[in-house]
């Protein structure tokens, strides 16, 4: 039976089976939407709700001894609904995978921490672009392109941003580094461009690197109109270009901060998106 408690946590799980549609569909993108769905289902077999999108998994290719080898990245705890939410992931894993007749057959298990959630979330509106006249996000990002962040929120609140790149590094984009506080506070209606020092002279602009062909990087945007700090980082060095890098922390503490946060601020809004850049 569904249970719609208050705002604890509860343990989850599902098991997925996932028939891909598309023949142009790749293993990577066919085990990711399985994981996604799967992580649908745990939630509606809980809490009785359908809900948006909950994880965001990246595949990335290493070599081993002379071997190619795919390696997957799951770029999770984020995704809200109206009533249920995944606030973490335990475990997650593939019990089968087939090709046959030129389409994926992907069976998986997942299970996570996820909670009711009754309070209604802001309705923020974002998008990362490479141009400051851009409105909508691109569908990739070349090396060498800028980024930056459109953001506007009905209500007030403050607002962190961070990315985290192959190595599972967390970046923390906003605040700035030259800045005192925690978070970046944000007035209620009021359209915002960040990481451009045109529009904002203590703002810091981030350029995006790519060493291979493609690369993947997933942002994260955090917004809740209860005051909140950032993670505990440490400065960053330099990249091979000799340009400094911003404050970071490993993925794995990342995760583990923004999951004490979601817990204690039901308010709290996660938003994760995967860009692409390419060579």
């Amino acid at each position: 039976m569904p249970c719609f408690g208050g705002n604890e946590l509860v343990t989850v799980s599902a098991t997925y089976e996932y028939h891909s549609d598309n023949d142009r569909e790749t293993p990577e993108q066919a085990e990711r939407k399985a994981i996604e769905r799967a992580k649908l289902k745990a939630l509606e077999d809980q809490f009785g709700v359908d809900v948006t999108s909950i994880t965001n998994t990246l595949m990335t290719d290493r070599s081993e001894n002379g071997k190619a080898q795919a390696q997957r990245n799951v770029f999770a705890l984020g995704g809200t609904s109206v009533r249920g939410e995944w606030i973490e992931t335990i475990k997650e894993k593939v019990l089968d995978k087939t090709y046959t007749n030129g389409f994926w057959y992907v069976k998986v298990y997942v299970q996570g921490k996820a909670r009711h959630s009754s309070a209604e979330k802001a309705q923020v509106h974002y998008s990362f672009v490479k141009d400051v006249q851009d409105v909508d996000a691109p569908v990739a990002f070349k090396d060498g392109n800028d980024i930056f962040l459109r953001f506007s929120s009905p209500v007030g609140g403050y607002l962190c941003v961070y990315l985290v790149d192959e190595s599972q590094t967390a970046y923390c984009l906003l605040p700035y580094m030259n800045q005192q506080s925690g978070n970046y506070p944000i007035e209620a209606n009021k359209e915002y461009l960040f990481f451009s020092e045109k529009y904002d002279p203590l703002a810091q602009e981030y350029v995006l690197n790519c060493d291979k062909q493609t690369e993947q990087n997933a942002l994260y945007v955090v917004f809740s109109p209860k005051d909140f700090t950032k993670a505990a980082d440490v400065q960053s060095g330099k990249n091979s270009r000799d340009e400094q890098l911003p404050r970071q922390l490993s993925y794995e503490n990342f995760l583990k901060w923004l999951s004490r946060n979601q817990t204690k601020d039901p308010q709290m809004l996660v938003r994760t998106d995967i860009i692409t850049i390419r060579k």
